[in-house]
């Protein structure tokens, strides 16, 4: 059906400063949820380094990507996961986190991939 609203799922792996990636996928996800589709983020390996707060961006001459990602809910975006696994390896728990992200475990994450219309990971 023309115009239906789908679930895009974008899956940020790669860590928040060093290349465009991510600034990009997330600037996607926005646009994305202008148009009036559910918009999923999730974050796994280096991508949940995104959701520590007080990052220094402007020190690698860089925007903070946390600013958008405060921004989120302007854009109707509530479904923000991050990878336990990812989280664990890093020392990381969901509470030291800039923004709330439902923290998954693998199998859970898998069914969020299935169940999405499109899956995005740049």
């Amino acid at each position: 059906m023309p115009g239906a609203i789908k679930t895009v799922l974008f899956i940020l792996h790669s860590a928040p400063y060093g290349s465009s990636t991510a600034r990009e996928t997330l600037d996607a996800a926005l646009a994305a949820a202008a148009f009036e589709q559910n918009v999923q983020l999730l974050f796994i390996g280096d991508g949940v380094w995104h959701l520590l707060p007080n990052q220094q961006a402007s020190a690698l001459a860089s925007k903070d990507t946390g600013k958008m990602l405060q921004a989120l809910g302007y854009y109707d975006i509530s479904d923000v996961f991050a990878d336990s696994v990812s989280l664990d390896e890093r020392q990381l728990t969901g509470e030291s986190l800039a923004i709330t992200a439902k923290v998954l475990d693998k199998n859970t994450l898998q069914e969020i991939v299935r169940k999405a219309d499109c899956v995005i990971s740049l």
